[in-house]
């Protein structure tokens, strides 16, 4: 395909000048039993960037990133979930609300949940 190019691998802090240059960006997956059920850190990270991001329908995909993402589960609706995420591009508001929603999901909010679900749990088996 002449509109793609294998750039070889790229340090970890090259990344995000890179995704900066995508106007959409995509999560493609097959649905099995190991990636039914995974995070897509992927997902996390482009949203981050602000970007449009289509990805594969699976539960975590829907339950936590379903507003923010558009989702798709055959070639056609990645066509149209693609035409979706490029009308949207430019779109500053709807960046804003991906930036602000990725970080929430920052390692120390993540952390602070777990904790509370283990003090929850504590106190609960102290009753």
């Amino acid at each position: 395909m002449e509109n793609v190019h294998f750039l070889g691998r790229k340090a970890t802090y090259e990344v995000p000048a890179y995704i900066s240059a995508f106007d959409v960006c995509i999560n493609p997956q097959l649905v099995n039993d190991v990636t039914i059920g995974n995070y897509p850190l992927k997902a996390d990270e482009y949203l981050a960037l602000g970007k449009p991001v289509v990805a594969t329908v699976t539960h975590t995909m829907q339950d936590v990133f379903g507003d923010y993402t558009h989702l798709a589960t055959d070639c056609d609706g990645y066509i149209s979930a693609m035409n979706e995420a490029v009308a949207e591009a430019g779109n500053e508001r709807l960046r804003a609300e991906r930036m602000a929603f990725a970080r929430t999901h920052s390692w120390e909010n993540s952390v602070k949940k777990i904790y509370k679900i283990i003090e929850d749990y504590e106190s609960r088996k102290e009753q």
